[in-house]
């Protein structure tokens, strides 16, 4: 068997496990980045879905004639986003803002990891008669 010499060319076992090392380290962290990219992703499809849920309950109410809008209610809401299904609460209430005008607000409440957000839609809503 030959040693090497001063003179030949080529990697030393250190130098490929140093440099194995430098690209494990490299590829972890582009590994945390692509959680971090999907726990937003994530979050913001929730926020959509909360957003959806909110005008579709505003239509909902616009749709019905002055005098059959009835008052504070909260109901629960199962949306299926992506491989799960997350539960919305959905608060309505009525101000009335005198004369012919009631101020509607939509609040959808949702969890995330042990926080709690909420997404609320607001409209003013009158009587034409």
């Amino acid at each position: 068997m030959r040693t090497a010499g001063p003179g030949d060319k080529g990697f030393t076992l250190i130098e490929v496990l140093v440099a194995t090392v430098i690209i494990l380290v490299g590829l972890l962290g582009l590994l945390q980045a692509v959680n971090v990219s999907m726990e937003h992703n994530l979050r913001n499809s929730l926020r959509d879905e909360a957003v959806r849920v909110g005008e579709s309950t505003v239509y909902g109410m616009r749709r019905l004639t002055f005098d059959n809008l009835t008052g504070e209610t909260t109901l629960k809401v199962n949306r299926n986003l992506r491989a799960f299904t997350k539960e919305y609460t959905v608060k309505r209430s009525l101000s009335d803002l005198g004369g012919r005008s009631t101020e509607l607000v939509v609040t959808v409440e949702w969890d995330y990891r042990g926080t709690t957000y909420q997404h609320r839609v607001s409209t003013i809503i009158s009587n034409p008669q």
